[in-house]
């Protein structure tokens, strides 16, 4: 009984010393190319000394951990968890809890942070440069130590012509680099980009476009190579016939074996004639 008695007492004493901090409000996480950034507001009726202490979990069941540099927040109300959410792949749960000297409000909580779903991402700008005849289109991450994240996202370019009446078509490069758009028209093109990413839903607007002009393929190279093809059958169609009429002898010509015995045979005959006096020189 006595111990009932001084269960409940105590808990009284600790509920009534909990209860004289108000426990702050509007706790809210903004994050900014994994940029985390924790902030809240002061309860109503907060003392002036008052300070908050700031703690995370994760969705793993661990236990709660403190945030080392916000231990001992006064003005202003942000505590940096850049550092605290390491893992982008990781779900956290935070606590704010006012603190005054042995005396604490009850923690807030905000419900849930996931860095690479919740974390808001600026499009690489889009780098397009003339290859040739082609488009070389390279994106560009907004800060570079984010390369290899910006890099597993999936993207959608947008590709317009400028010439009236052309629809714009759409290409999903395999990386950052090296997306090569073939076999344009000449003209005027501009290139956008979105996320595409359906692993991690991040589906956004088209970014500003960026324009370059492309000679493509013109009409001209287009006779040029068709007139040099046509020269180069009609040479190999006239070699062809000389070699067959006999104007153009080749060395090493390998005759058909019924050439090779009707040769045979005409300068045997000859050989004969010759050596009986008919004809007074050999001729083939």
């Amino acid at each position: 009984m006595i111990f009932v008695f001084w269960t409940l007492t105590s808990l009284h004493h600790l509920l009534s010393a909990l209860s004289e901090l108000p426990q702050p409000v509007n706790v809210a996480i903004t994050s900014t190319n994994f940029l985390h950034m924790l902030t809240w507001e002061h309860g109503p009726g907060r003392p002036a000394d008052i300070y908050y202490q700031i703690r995370i979990s994760t969705d793993m069941g661990t236990a709660w951990v403190p945030v080392a540099a916000c231990q001992h927040v006064q003005y202003p109300l942000v505590c940096n968890m850049t550092e605290a959410f390491s893992d982008p792949w990781q779900f956290y749960v935070t606590q704010v809890t006012a603190k005054l000297r042995a005396q604490a409000s009850w923690p807030l909580t905000h419900p849930g942070f996931q860095p690479i779903k919740d974390t808001q991402l600026d499009l690489p700008a889009v780098a397009v440069t003339p290859c040739q005849k082609d488009l070389c289109v390279d994106l560009l991450p907004q800060t570079q130590h984010l390369w290899e994240f910006y890099n597993s996202l999936s993207y959608e370019l947008r590709i317009e012509n400028s010439d009236a009446g052309r629809t714009p078509f759409f290409q999903e490069p395999e990386s950052l680099k090296g997306t090569v758009l073939k076999n344009l028209a000449p003209g005027n093109y501009c290139i956008s980009v979105r996320f595409s990413d359906s692993f991690i839903p991040r589906q956004s607007n088209y970014s500003q476009r960026h324009c370059v002009v492309t000679a493509g393929i013109s009409p001209s190279d287009c006779v040029i190579s068709a007139f040099l093809s046509i020269i180069s059958i009609a040479v190999i169609i006239i070699v062809i016939l000389l070699i067959y009429t006999g104007l153009l002898c080749l060395r090493k010509i390998h005759l058909p074996p019924v050439l090779k015995c009707a040769a045979l045979v005409r300068g045997y005959l000859a050989e004969k004639i010759f050596q009986r006096g008919y004809i007074t020189e050999k001729r083939l």
